[in-house]
């Protein structure tokens, strides 16, 4: 099944942008977790990574950035495909033990969000949810697992029974900007 996005104006991170009618996009599977998640690449620092062009997408990209990808080939890329493949997490799945902190480094252009969910769905920003139903952790507000990082920042996660993620198993990521921006992490 397919879905038509409509003419919308989103608000994100302070900055808007238009998605307009008459793409149809099929819907994104809020367990398709194996399609979208990043590839393990071990390590214990994870880097949200776009490829913005400052040009094209204004105010939703960092000025200073050196992206190339244009709002119009990441339109056209996200309608056949309901991802952008630069909207990445970098570093892929990562291995921490628990009571350890991991670093999550912004270096994309754009302003992307660390999110633990207990699900994969959709994000914040309903035009590229593609269908999908929006992760509740992502319509939550801000809290200690739910960050906005901006362009060229970063955050510390803290993990073990004083940390932000205090259980050990494998944690599921995403971007509630970008949802299929999605990984895994596993405290030990």
């Amino acid at each position: 099944m397919f879905h038509l996005i409509k003419c919308v104006s989103v608000v994100c991170a302070a900055s808007s942008i238009a998605l307009c009618s008459g793409v149809a996009v099929p819907p994104l599977d809020d367990g398709a977790e194996s399609s979208v998640a990043q590839a393990s690449h071990g390590g214990t620092q994870i880097h949200p990574e776009d490829d913005c062009d400052p040009a094209t997408f204004g105010a939703l990209c960092n000025p200073n950035f050196h992206g190339q990808t244009t709002l119009s080939a990441f339109f056209t890329e996200f309608a056949a495909t309901n991802q952008v493949a630069k909207w990445e997490y970098g570093g892929g799945q990562i291995q921490v033990p628990s009571g350890q902190n991991f670093q999550v480094d912004n270096q994309g252009g754009e302003t992307h969000t660390f999110t633990v969910v207990a699900n994969f769905g959709g994000g914040r920003v309903p035009p590229l949810n593609a269908g999908a139903t929006a992760a509740p952790e992502c319509v939550a507000g801000p809290n200690a697992t739910n960050v906005d990082i901006a362009s060229g920042t970063g955050l510390t996660m803290t993990t073990g029974a004083n940390g932000a993620i205090k259980t050990k198993g494998t944690i599921k990521v995403q971007c509630c900007i970008h949802p299929w921006m999605r990984t895994t992490v596993v405290i030990q």
